[in-house]
């Protein structure tokens, strides 16, 4: 176990600031090659702008991770600091009284592709208690199910709520998944949206929402993506459907990723 005098707290804190600052390092090499090739004409300035978008999304996690473990997970912060080469092994076994294989890591320096996932389940309820909420998703992802027509859709809208006509009677919103049966031209289908594939969300009718920079496909901030997925077309101007396959009402989002023309009608 780790003590708490003082100069194990000292160095500690070192630990942090520099698991903290390779992170940040490691992430504007990203946002470097992102500017060189917008510099050079192969990127526009919105995907330039993306990659910093993702890069202060990554650095903020980054931070919750390891503040929130420096309380009761020092020991995790420490073997992070042994994987990042910043520690040598032979300190934290002097420090933790073991093998730094032993401890479990707080992933402080992984991007895995669910790291929002708890964030996104606490934004969805919160907003699904205020009515029905537009969800944006990546319809391409291999783990998403919706109507095949839909499949090759970057942005696809979906509208979900508690008190919709017809019900949705089986939403279900847990620690992987956003899922429901929706009506589509008349036709129910149960759609399952994982978190790795939710990108946005907003309260039908509001102009405010909550956009995840760093989920949002390249070429949805782009506008390269298709315009319309088959059997999905519909004017610039139409709405996302909700559950029965009548418009809805759109509204924007802050910071939105992508041209008001892109939402689709789904029927």
């Amino acid at each position: 176990m780790l003590e708490r005098d003082p100069k194990t707290l000292a160095r500690l804190q070192t630990v942090v600031t520099a698991l903290i600052e390779h992170r940040v390092s490691t992430s504007l090499v990203d946002v470097e090659r992102a500017l060189a090739r917008w510099r050079a004409g192969g990127h526009s300035a919105l995907a330039a702008h993306g990659a910093v978008l993702r890069h202060a999304a990554r650095c903020e996690r980054t931070v919750e991770r390891v503040t929130a473990a420096a309380g009761d997970r020092p020991e995790g912060i420490l073997r992070d600091a042994v994987d990042a080469g910043l520690m040598p092994e032979e300190e934290f076994v002097q420090l933790v009284g073991k093998p730094s294989q032993d401890v479990a890591s707080i992933e402080a320096l992984v991007d895995e592709d669910d790291a929002s996932a708890p964030d996104k389940k606490r934004t969805l309820e919160a907003l699904l208690a205020r009515g029905p909420v537009l969800v944006h998703v990546d319809a391409r992802r291999a783990e998403v199910t919706v109507p095949q027509r839909f499949r090759a859709d970057a942005s696809l809208v979906l509208r979900f709520g508690y008190n919709l006509t017809p019900a949705i009677g089986d939403l279900t919103i847990d620690e992987d998944a956003i899922a429901g049966t929706l009506t589509f031209g008349g036709q129910p289908f149960r759609c399952i949206l994982p978190w790795t594939a939710v990108y946005a969300a907003m309260v039908e009718g509001e102009q405010r929402g909550t956009v995840w920079p760093e989920d949002v496909p390249e070429d949805v901030l782009t506008g390269s993506e298709p315009q319309t997925a088959p059997g999905a077309t519909a004017p610039a101007s139409a709405a996302p459907a909700d559950a029965a396959g009548r418009p809805g009402a759109t509204g924007k989002l802050d910071d939105e990723p992508r041209k008001r023309g892109h939402l689709k009608l789904v029927e």
